[in-house]
């Protein structure tokens, strides 16, 4: 896919790492819309600077954990921007270390709302914005596994073309759970799992599914500072992320039309050790 005038909802790109790939995207030609939920001045702020760089920007309030509301976040967006092409995913629930014994449901609730449920519903209706046109009529029953008939195709190998592109920003702690963020582990997991149902549900109507699973970040406003860096220590590499190297992962995830089902891990190593 082209990101060059491709239009692209990021739900939670009001601030941190959101706002970075906001950033990124719009220097390379996308027009965008934000979401955010409580962040109206820094969603404002990020609009700002990426209308600065000569691209559409809006900022839509939406409350991710509520599938209708995602839903109408997603139908606005369609309608600001004249279409949908790309969705990135980079909303996360609270980061507070815990016991796991000592988890209550709320706790639980928080992480698994935002995090698994509101990226299926963000995406299932960002789906259905991009096959507004009809779905392929070559799709076989989700359950077979040989594919389906892939007739009435519309390139010469039998498979249509990338009609739209979904890009979750996941996690290593779903990959290697930790114990002190067992919530966050779980929901993460979860959401690494729905990349792969969906790019399989939904790969024969043109629609790309893709997470990426940063390393330690390095951002301005992150509250943990002490502990992303220690973290950072535990890397191969042995320091934090920049944002920018994260934005490449996901841009190869929009741009490369042969990618799909895959967790991008770039966490400098951080898996290894």
């Amino acid at each position: 896919m082209n990101l060059n005038g491709m239009r692209c909802l990021l739900a939670g790109g009001a601030r941190g790492l959101g706002a970075a790939l906001a950033l990124d995207l719009a220097e390379r030609g996308a027009d965008l819309a934000l979401s955010y939920h409580s962040s109206a001045r820094q969603a404002d702020e990020t609009c700002a600077a990426v209308r600065a760089r000569g691209r559409r920007c809006v900022a839509l309030r939406a409350d991710l954990a509520n599938a209708a509301d995602t839903r109408r976040l997603v139908a606005s967006t369609a309608t600001e921007l004249g279409g949908l092409e790309a969705l990135v995913y980079c909303a996360s629930g609270p980061f507070v270390p815990q016991r796991p014994d000592e988890l209550d449901e709320a706790a639980w609730t928080a992480s698994l709302d935002t995090i698994a449920k509101g990226f299926l519903f963000t995406a299932q209706a960002a789906y259905r914005a991009f096959t507004a046109g009809g779905r392929a009529d070559h799709v076989g029953r989700l359950g077979d596994t040989g594919g389906g008939q892939r007739g009435g195709a519309d390139d010469a190998l039998g498979f249509p073309p990338t009609r739209g592109v979904i890009v979750a920003i996941t996690d290593v702690g779903g990959e290697a759970p930790w114990a002190a963020f067992a919530a966050h582990s779980a929901a993460k997991a979860a959401q690494i799992a729905l990349v792969k149902a969906l790019a399989k549900a939904w790969g024969p109507d043109g629609v790309r599914v893709c997470g990426v699973a940063p390393g330690p970040l390095d951002l301005a406003d992150d509250r943990r500072r002490a502990a992303s860096e220690r973290a950072a220590g535990r890397t191969v590499i042995g320091r934090l992320q920049r944002p920018d190297e994260i934005a490449a992962a996901v841009r190869f995830c929009l741009e490369n039309d042969y990618v799909t089902g895959q967790n991008l891990i770039a966490d400098g190593g951080y898996l290894l050790k």
